[in-house]
């Protein structure tokens, strides 16, 4: 029996070993809202998670260089003022990357991109919202659709060498 239970437990995602190799506490977390036709903010509020600490990341391309990539992740109920961002980071423009082509760009489907392999694989600066700074526990993408892991701010942060910025006026 006890071999079952085993073989119903999904396989670690690449960015939960990650987190292992790093010895970064995690607890993994399912966010399914689309399955079960919810908001993300309805399924947050649900599992009694403050929304403000479950983080979209958001894949923007900077002055139309095909290799200057830069990732800002910010809580799912907040907008992005790309001019703002353009701003903070001294670029001229930033513009969101073709959805289409991101599994080229980053390794992920759209849904899926997460601060945590896109830092490790591809090197691309991780920038988080100012505002996600008072919350102790966040939650990110494991690198899968739905699949999410729970983890200390300031481990992910220090793990993606992420800095603050402003993103939304």
């Amino acid at each position: 029996m006890a071999k079952k239970a085993k073989k119903n437990k999904e396989k670690k995602t690449n960015d939960e070993r990650i987190l292992d190799q790093h010895h970064i506490e995690y607890e993994e977390a399912s966010f399914e809202w689309l399955t079960r036709g919810r908001s993300a903010l309805d399924e947050a509020n649900a599992q009694g998670v403050d929304p403000k600490s479950i983080l979209k990341t958001i894949v923007l391309q900077a002055n139309k260089d095909p290799k200057d990539y830069v990732v800002v992740c910010l809580p799912l109920e907040y907008e992005i003022d790309l001019k703002l961002v353009a701003q903070e980071l001294g670029k001229k423009q930033v513009h969101l990357a073709d959805n289409k082509n991101l599994i080229n760009i980053t390794g992920y489907i759209h849904g899926a991109n997460t601060p945590i392999g896109i830092n490790v694989r591809k090197g691309f600066p991780i920038y988080f919202d100012e505002r996600i700074k008072d919350q102790p526990l966040i939650s990110v993408s494991a690198g899968k659709v739905g699949r999410s892991v729970r983890l200390k701010q300031t481990d992910l942060i220090d793990l993606v060498k992420g800095k603050y910025i402003k993103v939304e006026k």
